[in-house]
Parts: C-alpha cells; sequence; structure tokens
C-alpha cells in the first residue's frame, strides 16, 4: 500500500468486516465518508472522532486538535475535549515534548476545550514524531448532521478556500525550499494560514442554517471529500471548476510543488450541502465566513465540470500533500 489513507477497495475487506457487536447506543457507526461516531445519550449526543497528523512536522501539535475538532464540527457538535496520543522517536528530547504539548495547548485554549487525557511514550516504532488527536463533542439529539444526509437537488457548498491547511504545512517544513522560487511575502502570508484552519463556526452555523450533509475537507482534499461525501449519501455530484475558491497562495505553492490544489488537505474548508444554499451561505457571511455554491447533488454520476471537460471524481490515492514531500525527497537525492 501507498503512503496515506488506506483505499476503499482495502477497507472493504481489511477493515469494515471486523468492526465488533453493533451496539443500539450508536446513532451513527463507521462508515465510509463518516469521521465520526454518534451516541445517544437521550436529549443530547456525543460526538467522537479520532486522526493522526504524520505529515506536518513544524506545527503538528497544533494541526491535530484542530483536525479532530474540525470532524466534530461536521457534525454540528461542539468540542468539549480532546485525548492526545504521542509517540516519539528514540533519542527524542524533552524539548520535544515540551514543543508538541506547548502547541496542543495553544490550539485547545484557541477553541476553548480541555486535554481530558492521552498517552505518550517514546518508541522504536517511529521515526519522527505521530501525534493522534480523538475529539469528543455534544450535540442535541434533534440537530446533528452526518455525510450521509445529502439528496438530489441540494447545492453544494465550499467553506473559505481549499487547500489552506496543506499551503501552511507546506510553506512552513519547506520555507528553504521556496525561498528564491516565490516572493519572501507570498511565503509568509502561506504559512499564516494556519491560522485559518478552524471549521467549528462553519459547521455550528451552517448546521443552525438547514444544511443536510457536511464533510470536514482533510486528507483527499476536496476531491476526496466530495466522493466520500457522495458514497456516504448514496448520490451524484457536478462540481463546477471555476467557482472552486483556491487563494493566489496556495496556487503559487502548488505550482512550484507541482501539486493539484484540489487534492491537496484542506482543513480551514467544509463541504455543506444544503437543499437552500444561498440562505447557507448567507448565514455564514454574517459570521465574517467566505463561503460559494460550487455544484449540485445530483441522482447518479460524480463529475468536475471544467469548461468542455467532465473529469470523473474518484477516491484519491493519496493526498498531493505526500506528493510534493515526496518530489523534494526525490530532488535532494538527484
Amino acid at each position: 500500500m501507498k503512503t496515506g489513507k488506506i483505499p476503499p477497495d482495502i477497507l472493504r475487506k481489511a477493515v469494515y468486516p471486523f468492526l465488533g457487536k453493533k451496539r443500539n447506543e450508536v446513532l451513527v457507526h463507521s462508515g465510509f465518508g463518516e469521521d465520526c461516531c454518534i451516541i445517544d445519550f437521550g436529549e443530547y449526543v456525543a460526538v467522537a472522532s479520532t486522526d493522526p497528523i504524520t505529515a506536518a512536522d513544524t506545527a503538528g501539535g497544533y494541526l491535530a486538535v484542530f483536525v479532530a475538532c474540525n470532524d466534530i464540527a461536521a457534525c454540528g457538535a461542539r468540542p468539549i475535549g480532546i485525548l492526545v496520543t504521542l509517540l516519539l522517536p528514540e533519542g527524542s528530547g524533552e524539548d520535544t515534548l515540551a514543543r508538541i504539548m506547548e502547541n496542543v495547548h495553544k490550539a485547545c485554549q484557541k477553541i476553548g476545550i480541555e486535554v481530558l487525557g492521552g498517552h505518550s511514550e517514546v518508541t522504536p516504532a517511529v521515526t519522527k514524531p505521530v501525534i493522534s488527536a480523538t475529539a469528543i463533542g455534544m450535540a442535541k439529539r434533534e440537530s446533528f448532521v452526518t455525510s450521509a444526509g445529502a439528496r438530489p437537488g441540494d447545492d453544494v457548498i465550499v467553506t473559505k478556500f481549499i487547500g489552506l491547511e496543506g499551503t501552511a504545512v507546506l510553506a512552513l517544513d519547506f520555507e528553504e525550499y521556496l525561498r528564491g522560487k516565490l516572493p519572501g511575502e507570498l511565503i509568509k502570508r502561506a504559512q499564516s494560514f494556519i491560522d485559518n484552519i478552524s471549521v467549528i463556526q462553519d459547521g455550528l452555523t451552517a448546521a443552525g442554517a438547514g444544511a443536510t450533509a457536511m464533510h470536514d475537507i482533510t486528507e483527499g482534499g476536496l476531491l476526496g471529500a466530495l466522493w466520500e461525501l457522495a458514497e456516504a449519501s448514496g448520490v451524484g455530484v457536478e462540481i463546477y471548476r471555476d467557482r472552486i475558491p483556491v487563494l493566489p497562495e496556495t496556487a503559487a505553492v502548488c505550482r512550484v510543488f507541482d501539486i493539484n490544489p484540489l487534492g491537496l488537505i484542506s482543513s480551514g474548508s467544509m463541504l455543506i450541502c444544503s437543499g437552500d444554499g444561498q440562505k447557507v451561505v448567507d448565514a455564514l457571511q454574517e459570521k465574517s465566513i467566505p463561503a460559494a455554491v460550487i455544484g449540485k447533488i445530483t441522482n447518479g454520476g460524480r463529475f468536475i465540470l471544467d469548461g468542455e471537460k467532465k473529469i470523473p471524481i474518484v477516491p484519491t490515492e493519496r493526498d498531493e500533500l505526500y506528493i510534493a514531500i515526496e518530489n523534494v525527497k526525490n530532488l535532494k537525492k538527484n
């Protein structure tokens, strides 16, 4: 298997048949396109999600908190806290542990959540820090949203701009590589995208405005999120390429690394479906959150419409971030 998410065909054979005994208290179980489980507690539900950070170095601890909590917000739930597992390579110093936890603390303070617990160890099983965060949130039982609620005719909405997280990670971790290839001010602006990767307000606002389905745009980028949401809902989708919001800094960084921004990890942007897309866009814009309708949910077929071209949306093999990292390593070898 290649670096990145396990492909859906392998998940079907090697993961999903082995999920233990289903519980009646679980309202949303593990499945394609669903990043969270939802557990019934009467008037309220508990929402939980877990994610690792393996590709980012400089801002790993900070990103881990937001990536996990963004999944909670994609269900229209409010995060309460996280549990953190840290695996550090042999030879790691106390300063490495402290730096990661300081970044975790900074992110938690910004969101207003608590580190509820976790585990940390040094192990020869890893060659760089691996940070896994499990987020816990809550919502009213009648108000949660999943990835499986999209219906034909729904508008498809994207908040902010795609590629924010991937752009920031590449600009932070490969600043020296980008010097001379891009203006210094552009690199600094790209690095600052790390401050805009929360979609908690996006999710809570859209859920209140009538979202039928939501999905945090993470590994696999917009292409991966579109396929996962469509797969979870059993629908098709048509997206207009010229309506997808991409910042100039993201486009420039992607050109340097020769990668596709549509497949770049995109925490900071939420994919939303609604029967009244303009109502959701208006509600988001009232909260100063940029948003745009980029397409429609259909009865069948999943495509990006780019002028005369009709590009199929298929499961992404790997996030473009991994491709960029490998491209740089190969150049250094040569």
